[in-house]
């Protein structure tokens, strides 16, 4: 097959465009460590992320269902950027302590500034009539997390703004005939983590677990460039007016081998001349396959589609972090203490999210839009804080598109509500590196957690 010069001009220039406004949507921090929302782009989430039986061109398929990048018939430039942000608050429990006392503490809220989210996409046809084509680099909608350094949830996080994480994607869609596609595309996560949490120095001698001149301050960056995985979809027409589609994403491993560890030591005097000989520890976390169904009814004036999201988090069992050779040195009466490996439960949950959502056209270019979402928590009861804060969501959107000439503008705005959750039965501990065995940490993640979040974003689609 022969491709015309003008092909690959336009090309090209779209490609050159993609690669300099990807140099600079990167380098936002755009999403931090935790659990992402159940929608991404500005388009998709305004109608609910009811998009896996797509009936027109979208270049959101390529996350969706690749197979409705068939449907491209012009060379597109798809730009977006969402503001995310989730407002929560956490009421420990009070603690008894070994001398009878009762220990109260305050509430503390998330800090962190609402996250600022880009996408950008470029696509289009072929000269084959029959497939269309997509690159793009999005970041999953995510909320970061900053509490008091000294406040209550200091032992499971204080910080891990600063974090980014992405895809590189390139995919493309086949029609096979007028009623079934397939698509396929191959996609590399790439992230950088910056955790930053509090141990306890305390060793059973003197003191109580949680005195603040025994708490030891830790800062880990974990990073990963290739973490490579991939995604399929088909689309079938079962009449004209009822769409179908089914997508599955594949799972994909972060790891790093060489992620870095910053301690602080405790200001209690025996520890005065304490300090680790190793900053360096090794980890990895999985990333689970979801498979996507989604069913669409199409008029000339509105689509309405409902979908079916499965998540297999289960797999998210533990996390192991090998600290090496690492030690912890000038401990007086102790001497030298090695960093044991830790194990770190997490006995996530497979997870189901449920999408309805829909478009009516109201003529001159102008569209309206709207969506709903619920997605079930992945995360159990002894297993929730402020770290893994990932608790029932309702996702309610509202969107519109208007077209003027080759431009499309497309907005979002969207509540995230999402209840209140008690937690009385929980197994999250302090993380004591002198206490491998949890002999003297105690309890952390026992009390009250209240939730509220907003998202809200602005869309340009231009056609060559």
């Amino acid at each position: 097959m022969k491709f015309s010069r003008p092909f690959f001009k336009r090309q090209s220039a779209l490609i050159a465009v993609f690669i300099a406004a990807a140099i600079v949507l990167w380098s936002v921090p755009a999403a931090a460590a935790g659990f992402f929302l159940p929608t991404r782009g500005v388009e998709a989430s305004s109608r609910g992320g009811a998009s896996i039986a797509p009936h027109d061109a979208a270049l959101d398929s390529i996350w969706y269902n690749p197979a409705g990048l068939s449907l491209n018939d012009e060379f597109q430039l798809d730009v977006d950027v969402a503001v995310v942000d989730v407002r929560s608050r956490f009421y420990r429990a009070p603690r008894q302590m070994q001398n009878g006392d009762v220990l109260s503490y305050d509430p503390v809220q998330n800090q962190a500034s609402p996250n600022v989210i880009p996408k950008i996409l470029v696509g289009g046809s072929t000269p084959h009539p029959d497939i269309g084509w997509a690159l793009g680099l999005y970041t999953p909608y995510a909320a970061g997390g900053r509490y008091p350094e000294d406040g209550p949830q200091r032992y499971v996080l204080v910080d891990n703004v600063g974090s980014t994480m992405g895809y590189v994607h390139a995919a493309i869609g086949w029609s096979v005939n007028e009623r079934l596609s397939f698509g396929a595309g191959l996609q590399n996560f790439m992230g950088e983590f910056r955790i930053v949490a509090m141990g306890s120095g305390y060793t059973g001698i003197y003191g109580d677990p949680e005195d603040r001149d025994l708490d030891m301050l830790a800062i880990a960056t974990l990073s990963d460039r290739f973490s490579p995985t991939a995604n399929v979809g088909t689309t079938f027409a079962i009449t004209d007016r009822i769409h179908t589609g089914l997508s599955l994403q594949l799972p994909h491993l972060f790891r790093d081998s060489d992620a870095t560890l910053e301690t602080r030591m405790p200001d209690h005097p025996p520890y005065d001349n304490a300090e680790a000989t190793d900053d360096t520890i090794s980890l990895s976390v999985p990333f689970p396959f979801q498979l996507r169904g989604g069913l669409r009814f199409v008029d000339p004036r509105f689509f309405i589609e409902a979908s079916l999201v499965y998540q297999h988090w289960s797999l998210f069992d533990e996390v192991v972090v090998d600290p090496g050779d690492a030690e912890i040195t000038g401990l007086p009466g102790v001497g030298t203490v090695p960093v044991q490996a830790f194990t770190f439960p997490q006995e996530y949950r497979n997870t189901i999210s449920v999408h309805l959502g829909g478009e009516y056209n109201l003529g001159s270019d102008l569209d309206l839009r709207a969506g709903y979402v619920f997605e079930r928590s992945a995360v159990p009861d002894h297993r929730y804080s402020v770290f893994a804060l990932d608790p029932d969501k309702h996702q309610l959107t509202a969107g519109a598109g208007v077209g003027a000439g080759p431009v499309d503008l497309n907005v979002v705005a969207g509540a995230i509500i999402m209840p209140s959750r008690q937690i009385s039965n929980s197994e999250v501990r302090q993380i004591n590196p002198a206490d491998p065995d949890d002999e003297y940490t105690i309890v952390v993640g026992n009390g009250r957690y209240e939730h509220f979040g907003y998202l809200f974003g602005l869309g340009v689609q231009y056609g060559f």
